[in-house]
């Protein structure tokens, strides 16, 4: 497997790169400089000396002249001293540096002019050597040397700044992995901010998991609720298909079977819509991409013949009263189940009297005349069907309420809808 780096071992890598190119490049700058000095200095002192030399070699018949104090002159290429070595490819007026030969050591520069002397023309040649300058060029890279040291000195003092900032700003990422990797997968505890953690990426990224850690939440809860409703819900409707089944097989008459299949047509289309609802709680959906749409009295009507089954011989009365118009983004079996779980729950704690389902402009109301909450344990006595409505008033934005009558026997759960545009 590979070996991945620390951040302070990739902070001192590139660190030592940029200060190993910055000092390389440095040298490399004033080491040109110094030549770049060099060849302008030895070209305007050697013109300057060929100048000289033709003014003192016109009217004589002399081969070589010294010109005071750096520089020779010698007329033609025969004339020169034995341990000059010419570049080959020299160019008049123009300063080189001679090749090393055996006999000296020395930086010297010749230059080839062609002049005239006596009415003739000749080439003459300047040889140069100045050792006052060498020795300026030794002492100028002795300051050099001192000037690079403090230069180390300096990258060294830098990269422990650069190294304090960078524990500085991983020490939190470190503690912050060794936290979530110490955490069991059942831990879906907040993430604590590491200690020490200055900066306001680290708060971000803190705020961003513990945030994703709640959407885990959200959907683990969802998928228990979903087995918890499922398991709980779906049990009446087979109860009612179980007990038809048994029951067609008892008598012949058509009636009687036509009842019994109206029994199991109901408690399918009831799972049906039980599951569709359940199963639309635990996904994520753009409420934004569903459209709206008005519901229909129908519907209402629908859902109240289906429920009328659960009165059981009580003297109760269910009536539907319209007086607005319901526009709302819940899918047709989404809402059977939230209004049947709410007339569910009025018929069960209503042994005579009335259940009322009041409709007015995005308001659904479950009057009814029973116990009240007063009567039962907690408004939780309603059963999970309650918490159904509940998270499926979350999901779609709703209001949803449950409060005892004012001056009169049992409650009212009401149920109003966003305004859509």
């Amino acid at each position: 497997m590979k070996h991945i780096k620390t951040a302070k071992q990739l902070t001192f890598t590139y660190f030592s790169i940029v200060a190993f190119a910055i000092i390389a490049f440095h040298f490399s700058m004033f080491t040109s400089m110094i030549e770049n000095i060099e060849m302008i200095y030895a070209e305007n002192r050697m013109l300057k000396d060929r100048n000289t030399a033709v003014s003192l070699l016109n009217g004589t018949q002399q081969k070589h002249v010294a010109v005071p104090p750096f520089s020779d002159v010698y007329v033609g290429k025969e004339n020169l001293p034995m341990w000059v070595e010419l570049n080959p490819s020299m160019t008049n007026d123009k300063p080189y540096e001679l090749d090393e030969g055996p006999d000296t050591m020395l930086e010297v520069f010749s230059m080839r002019s062609e002049v005239t002397l006596n009415g003739e023309l000749k080439d003459i040649y300047v040889i140069h050597y100045d050792e006052i300058y060498e020795i300026s060029e030794e002492q100028m890279f002795e300051t050099q040397s001192t000037q690079l040291i403090l230069s180390l000195l300096l990258l060294i003092v830098s990269l422990w700044v650069v190294m304090r900032i960078s524990d500085r700003l991983t020490k939190p990422l470190a503690q912050l992995s060794k936290s979530l990797g110490e955490k069991t997968p059942a831990n879906l505890s907040a993430i604590e901010l590491p200690e020490g953690a200055a900066t306001r990426e680290i708060r971000h990224l803190v705020d961003r998991l513990n945030s994703y850690q709640d959407q885990i939440k959200d959907l683990i809860e969802r998928e228990r609720a979903f087995n918890r409703y499922a398991s709980h819900e779906l049990r009446t409707p087979l109860m009612v298909m179980k007990g038809a089944t048994t029951l067609l097989g008892k008598s012949d008459s058509k009636v009687f079977l036509e009842r019994q299949r109206v029994r199991m047509v109901q408690a399918c289309q009831e799972m049906e819509d039980y599951i569709t609802t359940l199963l639309s709680l635990t996904r994520d959906e753009d409420l934004d991409a569903i459209a709206s749409r008005v519901v229909q009295s129908s519907e209402y009507e629908s859902i109240r013949q289906t429920h009328l089954g659960y009165l059981l011989d009580k003297s109760v009365a269910v009536d539907f009263i319209e007086t607005g118009k319901v526009v709302t983004k819940l899918p047709i079996p989404t809402l059977h189940i939230l209004v049947g779980n709410l007339i569910k729950n009025a018929m069960a704690c209503t042994e005579e009297g009335h259940v009322n389902i009041l409709v007015a402009d995005n308001e659904i109301a479950i009057v009814d005349t029973g116990c009240g909450l007063s009567g039962k344990p907690g408004g939780e006595s309603y059963g999970l069907g309650l918490m159904i409505v509940r998270d499926i008033c979350a999901k779609y934005h709703c209001s949803f309420s449950l409060a005892d009558n004012v001056g009169q026997v049992g409650c009212t759960a009401k149920v109003v809808f966003p305004t859509t545009s």
